[in-house]
């Protein structure tokens, strides 16, 4: 299996302007978290900015049976998706901004299913993102350091429009790789986990 493409780095000349403005101008909230305060990192980011007007912060996650896709669709209306650590390993989060990226139901690409994406930002002093080894996360998400937390609005709204389109449609080309299919598609999460342990075996010792 050949090594994977971690997406590029600027936005491509084919992107239709209307895209552009879709992706940016239809976001009105900047930045959404919902959950529980079961780290430092947590209660900090909830004390600082739960009352913010440009950023929709809540002390408790979105029960999803609350309503039809009331959480999924919050994915759709906000530009950053922010994933703090928590008291687990990882962050369901993570995971939800890079599968509600597209309308849920839609596999293709086009500019109907996939202007839902938000970006993913990783707010934590370590993570061992998912295939860490094999993409490069800061192509397609915002990873900061959790002293950042202070000055996360002002960090998230100096991100030029055209950097933002940038790391979007790069989100856009990696989720085909976070996706498990029955059966497995060439470049799926099934094929990302088994590149990702052959890689490792050449240098973990058992």
């Amino acid at each position: 299996m050949r090594p994977l493409d971690h997406g590029s780095d600027t936005m491509s000349p084919a992107t239709p302007l209307v895209f552009v403005s879709l992706i940016v101008c239809r976001r009105t909230i900047l930045g959404f978290w919902a959950g529980h305060r079961n780290s430092k990192i947590r209660v900090i980011l909830a004390r600082v900015w739960e009352n913010d007007t440009e950023l929709d912060i809540k002390n408790n996650r979105i029960n999803r049976a609350t309503g039809h896709l009331v959480y999924q669709k919050k994915f759709y209306r906000v530009k950053f998706c922010i994933c703090p650590g928590g008291s687990q390993v990882n962050s369901a989060r993570i995971t939800d901004s890079i599968h509600y990226g597209c309308v849920p139901g839609k596999t293709s690409t086009s500019l109907s299913s996939c202007l839902g994406a938000s970006l993913a930002v990783i707010l934590s002093n370590y993570y061992d993102l998912p295939f860490n080894d094999i993409l490069d996360w800061r192509k397609f998400s915002v990873i900061l350091k959790e002293h950042d937390v202070y000055q996360l609005k002002y960090i998230l709204k100096d991100i030029p429009d055209g950097e933002f389109v940038a790391l979007h449609n790069n989100l856009v080309e990696v989720q085909k790789h976070f996706q498990w299919n029955t059966p497995p598609i060439r470049y799926d999460a099934f094929h990302m986990v088994m590149y990702d342990l052959w890689l490792r075996h050449r240098v973990i010792k058992y």
